[in-house]
């Protein structure tokens, strides 16, 4: 395509998209529906002819996937992985069960009504299972309700079910090209690479991506800062494409590495221009593929299943969030958000026609499209709708209901601020964590080795070294893992430490047969991990041994004298590692709230004085039914120097006490009204 006849094509997209922009903000309408409209229009179906030429709907597509980059990437700056620790015990079970649900109910009403068979009904669930991120990242954009806390659990469910989602697909392929059976042998290739991905990118990202950002923030330069992060950007979205996990997931990563940097602020104010621009044509690339006729043709499957979609992700993800004791109301606004199926929906549609499990004539791919438009449409309406039906719903509500929902929500927010007080537990915990992650990211090295072996670069190495590539490639990658082996040798000898203590009972732990045993505990902990190390070696470098014995032994000579002559040096670099990484997971939040891009949750404590004459005084937590009307939680209550700690519904407030409450500032502040009304 030429010069002039793509400046044509965007000239038309933007001039488009500008006017729908302007229309629609002015009569308050979300604009990602405007755009998707203004691409029907613009499409081959609609006019009796494309305003855009065929030659450049690739290029098009292109610039819609760089909107899905930016909008994932500044998305991903708005949820650091402290955010996400935050509503994770909320979102992945909520995610799981939604995912679950909505495949069985999309088979179900394929096999029961649309005259599917198994495997094309297993598609249509997948298809109808997994809502669009990029859309409810634009439309609570638009809305302003980021700082909502209802936005952080919506966020984090559907990161979570795109994540999962990327192992259906696995799942699902290894299906279709077995006609029915399950190939284990790809699904678990494809779900261990996604892992291994998703360790290797947020270890490594810790480690480098808030460093850079810090390092460049400090030159005072913008441009210098938001070309080094993009840089990151693309390339991780580069991998995650190579690998088939699609560049959504790759740019969120990378943006919430960025999150844990001083300097987010300055990079999402730089990245929002380009996020308004990109994303906008990626919405028009949603239109320029409907065909009017064609949904027309089949408008009642699509409208049957718009409504199961609507429905059924309601209903799933309001009885999740209530279960893990989340708000009647943000449960219920949760679910509503929730509803609507998006760009995995076409994915996938795409996928089963290309796998040969529909045909390109067959119902199945414009179904998916009219019900992935329908639902996207109408989503942004339900988010708007959701805020005033939950208040008339809730203010109908029958009061022991209303009294049930908070006690069961008081009892699950006293259950998490509960603390596991066994120190060397947690720790063992985290030791068998770590070494996990050190044998992901030496299998990922030996996996990267192994798939440049034929690469077209190492061509370019001076003669000498022809015939030897897969030699250099398997120094190479031991040369990358050797530091990690060796920290792995220490973490093992501290995690049979800790189980040995573990093992002893406190009142012997001085006496000469426990230090024996923990002696022998820590070599058998050893041994099994240097074995587990081992055999994994082995496995996955097997494709990059040398046939040579001589070069294979030489390579080994050099290695273990790096070992030995690297060894303090090494272990004391995975210490700093380590440390560098919890301080980064375990950081609360910059105290200045202007230096976060938008807080999409802030849960905090505060303490507040019930002043004599107050309105509450005297009354039960049960009576004044706090958490449904304010959304903080009550924790703890200390009158004349005794303290209890998460109070029953039945503790009444009397003058005097000092009440430490749980919530975001909106919550508090509706809290600290309550109680500083005078009765």
């Amino acid at each position: 395509m030429d010069t002039l006849t793509f400046i044509q094509n965007m000239a038309v997209i933007l001039m488009a998209v500008g006017f729908v922009s302007v229309v629609f903000t002015r009569f308050g309408l979300p604009r990602a529906i405007g755009y998707i409209l203004a691409g029907v229009l613009l499409g081959q179906y609609t006019l009796g002819g494309s305003l855009i030429t065929r030659n450049a709907t690739e290029t098009i597509n292109v610039l819609g996937q760089m909107g899905v980059l930016f909008l994932m990437f500044t998305l991903g700056l708005e949820f650091s992985l402290r955010k996400l620790k935050e509503v994770g015990g909320v979102a992945l079970p909520t995610g799981i069960l939604d995912l679950a649900v909505m495949v069985w109910a999309g088979h179900f009403v394929g096999t029961h009504f649309l005259g599917m068979g198994d495997v094309p009904s297993l598609f249509l669930g997948a298809a109808l299972s997994d809502s669009a991120t990029t859309v409810l990242a634009k439309t609570i954009d638009e809305l302003g309700w980021k700082r909502r806390p209802f936005t952080g659990y919506v966020m984090g469910i559907t990161m979570t079910e795109d994540i999962l989602c990327v192992g259906l697909i696995a799942l699902l392929t290894g299906v279709a090209r077995n006609h029915g059976a399950m190939d284990w042998t790809l699904i678990g290739s494809s779900l261990g690479g996604l892992s291994l991905f998703l360790i290797c990118v947020v270890v490594f990202g810790l480690l480098l991506v808030p460093r850079t950002a810090n390092w460049v923030g400090r030159l005072k330069d913008d441009e210098s800062l938001l070309l080094c992060i993009l840089g990151f950007c693309f390339l991780v979205a580069f991998i995650a494409i190579k690998l088939d996990y699609g560049v959504a997931l790759g740019a969120f990563l990378v943006g919430m590495m960025c999150a844990e940097s001083n300097v987010v602020a300055r990079i999402y104010r730089q990245s929002v221009a380009l996020r308004s621009m990109f994303s906008a044509i990626f919405f028009v690339t949603i239109g320029l593929v409907v065909d009017p006729a064609q949904l027309w043709l089949y408008k009642g499957q699509i409208l049957a299943l718009s409504a199961l979609v609507i429905l059924g992700k309601t209903l799933n993800c309001t009885i999740g969030s209530l279960l893990l004791g989340q708000r009647f109301k943000d449960s219920l606004q949760t679910g509503m958000s929730m509803a609507q199926v998006g760009e995995f929906a076409l994915i996938i549609a795409f996928l089963g026609v290309h796998l040969e499990v529909f045909s390109a004539q067959s119902m199945f791919y414009p179904v998916v499209v009219g019900v992935s438009l329908l639902t996207t449409m109408l989503n942004s309406i339900l988010i708007r709708l959701s805020d005033p039906l939950a208040d008339f719903v809730e203010a109908r509500m029958p009061s022991r209901w209303k009294a049930g929902i908070q006690t069961y929500g008081n009892w699950v927010a006293r259950f998490r601020t509960q603390r596991d007080s066994g120190k060397n537990r947690s720790e063992i915990r985290f030791d068998f964590i770590l070494l996990a992650i050190l044998l992901a990211i030496e299998i990922a090295i030996f996996v990267t080795a192994g798939m440049l072996k034929d690469a077209a670069f190492l061509k370019m190495l001076p003669k000498d070294f022809h015939g030897h590539e897969q030699v250099l490639l398997w120094m190479a990658a031991l040369f990358l893992t050797t530091p990690c082996s060796i920290f792995y040798f220490h973490r093992s000898n501290t995690l049979g430490e800790r189980i040995g203590d573990f093992l002893i009972p406190e009142k012997a732990r001085d006496t000469s047969w426990a230090q024996a045993f923990k002696r022998l505990v820590t070599v058998v902990v050893v041994c099994i991990s240097l074995a587990v190390l081992f055999i994994v070696a082995t496995m996955f470098s097997n494709t990059l041994l040398p046939e040579n014995q001589f070069e294979k032994w030489l390579v080994l000579i050099f290695i273990a004298v790096l070992g030995i002559v690297g060894w303090t040096r090494f272990r004391h670099m995975g210490g700093e590692a380590l440390e560098t990484l919890r301080e980064v997971v375990s950081r609360e939040g910059d105290a200045d709230s202007g230096e976060s891009a938008a807080d999409l949750l802030d849960i905090h404590t505060e303490r507040l004085t019930v002043p004599a004459g107050a309105s509450v005084c005297g009354k039960s937590l049960r009576e004044l039914n706090l958490r449904a009307t304010t959304g903080a939680s009550v924790i703890g209550i200390d009158r004349r120097g005794h303290s209890t700690v998460n109070p029953t519904a039945d503790e009444k407030l009397l003058p005097g006490d000092r009440v430490l409450l749980l919530g975001d500032d909106e919550q508090l502040a509706a809290a600290r009204r309550l109680i500083a009304t005078v009765g």
